[in-house]
């Protein structure tokens, strides 16, 4: 695999669970496995843990293509309209600019998001977003309700700078 902005005499690149950002994101944690830095742009991986009715708003990324996959529990999704029910082994693939949102149906729910971007003068931004506006997790656990972090119209108008848009209120379980 080359990643087009790594040194060429790079063989791999371990990175170690305490060098991940980790952050409080929604009532979730969102883990960022692999930032972009680590992959010359070319994408990142976020860790998502969440329980029931974890959600985001319908929402569209301007630069990034996403896929979802569901390691553990269900989630609700909607791409572009329509509703889809994603339970564990399942994979969502969202192109960019296609309106999305998810919520966790189960009890609990642990997935991954992969954030890609073709275009060449384009860098994922869900990694910077997280790492620049987001709480930093003081621990791998959930939030608990006494933790704050930004509201909903904070991140909403977050969405110029990092390239996504608002397009529909959160989805309930």
């Amino acid at each position: 695999m080359t990643f087009p902005d790594m040194a060429r005499d790079e063989k791999g690149r371990l990175i170690p669970e305490s060098e991940q950002t980790a952050v409080w994101l929604l009532g979730g944690l969102a883990q960022i496995r692999v930032p972009g830095e680590a992959t010359g742009n070319a994408f990142t991986v976020v860790q998502h843990t969440g329980d029931r009715g974890y959600t985001t708003p319908l929402h569209i990324h301007d630069y990034e293509d996403e896929v979802f996959m569901v390691l553990d529990g269900t989630l609700r999704m909607v791409c572009d309209g329509q509703e889809f029910v994603a339970e564990a082994g399942s994979t969502m693939i969202v192109p960019r600019t296609v309106p999305h949102g998810f919520v966790t149906t189960s009890p609990n729910c642990r997935f991954l998001t992969i954030h890609s971007t073709p275009q060449p003068d384009r860098r994922p931004q869900f990694d910077l977003f997280l790492k620049a506006e987001i709480p930093h997790a003081r621990a791998l656990t959930l939030p608990t309700e006494e933790v704050g972090g930004p509201d909903l119209d904070h991140i909403i108008a977050l969405g110029t700078t990092y390239a996504y848009r608002y397009a529909g209120p959160p989805l309930t379980p």
